[in-house]
């Protein structure tokens, strides 16, 4: 049965991911900062912040000797602050966008490439902005677009050792989170969490093992 490592599994698009693998018959190890109440036969949560990189090492560890190394990470943490000009936006919030968004996929990358003893797949989270910069989100642009450098350096890396990396780059997810600031008559066009799961199941998955450094956008439906 092959694991999953799934960061930020209770959120929105990490609930969709966990579902569709379990589904799939994988097991999967969750990891997030908040608590889960989720319960499965093939589901273990550990809680850490996944920007620790001691903090994640040691999850990490702990989940791949109860469940085994993981074939695949889908590393879907990150986040966003509010949107202002980079005149106004502190150095703090700054660095806490490249902490939530980048240095979180850093190290849960990283950790989980030390243990992929056999190969496996890594999956981060782009976003459309990153690919087309808009103003007024300067540090979510900038940490968003190292994702996807950073994906692509690990999709480079990993092909002497049978690792892929790819980055899924989507415009609007819908979620509850989302849908209390946009407008519900684009509800319908926006991208839901079950497709993004099933690119990263494909992605993970024996027919995905050709796709290698890919920056696939997942458009809002129209």
């Amino acid at each position: 049965m092959p694991t999953l490592f799934l960061t930020g599994s209770t959120g929105a698009l990490g609930s969709a991911i966990r579902s569709h693998y379990l589904n799939a018959g994988w097991s999967v190890a969750g990891f997030s900062y908040s608590d889960d109440s989720f319960t499965s036969k093939q589901y273990r949560f550990y809680a850490v912040d996944i920007t620790s990189e001691s903090s994640t090492e040691e999850a990490f560890q702990k989940a791949a000797s109860e469940m085994g190394v993981p074939d695949a990470l889908v590393a879907t943490v990150g986040g966003i602050r509010s949107w202002k000009p980079v005149a106004e936006t502190s150095v703090d919030d700054f660095r806490a966008l490249l902490d939530l968004n980048l240095v979180s996929f850093f190290v849960s990358a990283k950790q989980a490439l030390k243990l992929m003893d056999k190969g496996g797949a890594i999956v981060s989270i782009g976003a459309e902005s990153a690919l087309d910069p808009s103003a007024r989100k300067g540090g979510y642009v900038a940490s968003k677009a190292g994702v996807i450098a950073l994906t692509r350096v690990i999709a480079e890396e990993g092909k002497s050792s049978g690792i892929t990396a790819n980055c899924l780059v989507p415009t609007i997810i819908r979620s509850k989170g989302n849908e209390e600031w946009g407008n519900p008559d684009d509800f319908s066009k926006w991208t839901p969490p079950e497709d993004m799961a099933a690119m990263c199941f494909f992605l993970t998955s024996e027919p995905g093992k050709s796709v290698n450094g890919a920056v696939i956008r997942m458009p809002n439906r129209m």
